[in-house]
């Protein structure tokens, strides 16, 4: 078993490596040029790389461009040598309840402080990838065993469902934009049934419910056609003045998951879990699935940052992975919320872990040399085997 850490800088790219099968744990980058080199060449080199493996599946943790931009050049390459036999992702598609979420994730990425260049909508372009390029997908969600080795702690559809309710209502309630709300739930569930056909039990539904499902650039159009109504972009403004935090909705849904068994090599990855949920998880707040006492290899929660700290170290685990390049916000206080937390390093390093960080240069624990006792530094490579 070994994990192979990309340097794709501020995004994600982990291969889970072992002689029978490997899983790819997200794929992208929210930068443009990596180690001073166009992403795409980057991209080209790990696509490559995993053209090597012959049965691979892949996991997205969830629906932001620094966890799938680079799938979705794959994607748009149509290169048939890194085809997966399984796509992963959280279970937001199998009941109709939970188009209210999706709602929630499209309107994430239209909003100013989205982070998204052009205003591109991740979860809608996802959708259009997989309509163009067929694949099998299975939904995950807490408990749910599968690989034959792992199993999910997060998402918990059931707290998601509350926290999308308390949003979605407060939205939908209010007349100005109960009109809208109703077209993008429709919208939504249109994009649901879309995911849900492309898994086991969607495909066992009537061929009539098969045949309703068009092709890509229908939806495209009537995406562009919502976005044009008026009252639509009254709702994005109001979001904007108001700053409603869409936003987290992308990190509430993100998969967590851990071996299913415990034992030496026990893997636990945290995709960009909220702070909250990672305490709830800790806490092993429903009594189902308490973490393990011990871990090889933990991949920490969004890159590093400051604002998803968690402290690891009653785990003692052996190895850390910080996926934590630099992102060039649009402004120093973006930036600075965007760097890797001091508390992974310098006084707080735990002790006997072997640090691996894809860059030093956006590290708050880095001056004049790394302060943690064991490190490894990905760049200028573009990646590491653990």
């Amino acid at each position: 078993m070994k994990v192979r850490m990309y340097n794709v800088g501020f995004g994600d790219c982990f291969c889970l490596r072992d002689r029978k099968k490997s899983l790819l744990v997200d794929f992208g980058t929210n930068n443009s040029r990596i180690e001073g080199r166009p992403r795409r060449e980057i991209f080209d080199l790990i696509i490559s790389d995993l053209s090597t493996i012959s049965s691979k599946n892949l996991l997205l943790t969830h629906f932001h461009m620094d966890h799938l931009s680079g799938l979705l050049y794959m994607m748009k390459k149509k290169d048939i040598s890194v085809d997966f036999g399984k796509i992963y992702l959280p279970d937001v598609f199998s009941k109709k309840e939970m188009s209210r979420t999706l709602v929630l994730l499209l309107l994430a990425d239209l909003l100013k402080e989205s982070g998204l260049p052009s205003r591109q909508v991740s979860l809608f372009a996802l959708v259009d990838a997989l309509l163009e390029n067929k694949q099998n997908v299975e939904l995950l969600s807490r408990g749910k065993l599968f690989e034959n080795k792992y199993q999910a702690l997060w998402p918990d559809v059931d707290v998601i469902q509350k926290e999308t309710d308390e949003v979605y209502d407060q939205l939908s309630k209010d007349e100005r934009f109960t009109e809208v709300m109703e077209v993008l739930l429709e919208f939504a569930e249109k994009l649901r049934k879309i995911i849900w056909s492309m898994t086991e039990e969607g495909k066992e539904q009537s061929e009539e419910e098969q045949e309703k499902i068009s092709l890509a650039y229908v939806y495209d159009r009537e995406f562009r056609r919502i976005k044009a109504i008026s009252k639509f972009k009254d709702l994005l403004n109001y979001l904007n003045e108001n700053k409603v935090n869409l936003r987290q909705f992308k990190h509430k849904i993100s998969i967590i998951f851990q071996n299913a068994h415990d034992g030496e090599l026990n893997l636990l990855f945290t995709g960009d879990a909220q702070p909250e949920h990672m305490k709830m998880i800790a806490e092993n707040y429903d009594g189902k699935l308490p973490l393990y006492e011990h871990y090889w290899c933990i991949k920490v929660p969004h890159h590093g940052t400051q604002g998803h700290y968690f402290d690891f170290s009653r785990y003692e685990p052996e190895n850390m992975l910080i996926s934590n390049g630099i992102h060039f916000a649009n402004s120093k206080k973006e930036s600075k919320e965007l760097r890797t937390s001091p508390l992974y390093g310098g006084l707080f390093y735990i002790p006997d872990t072997h640090m691996y960080c894809s860059n030093c240069d956006c590290c708050d624990s880095y001056e004049n040399g790394c302060s943690c006792k064991e490190a490894d530094v990905i760049s200028p490579a573009y990646y590491k085997d653990i």
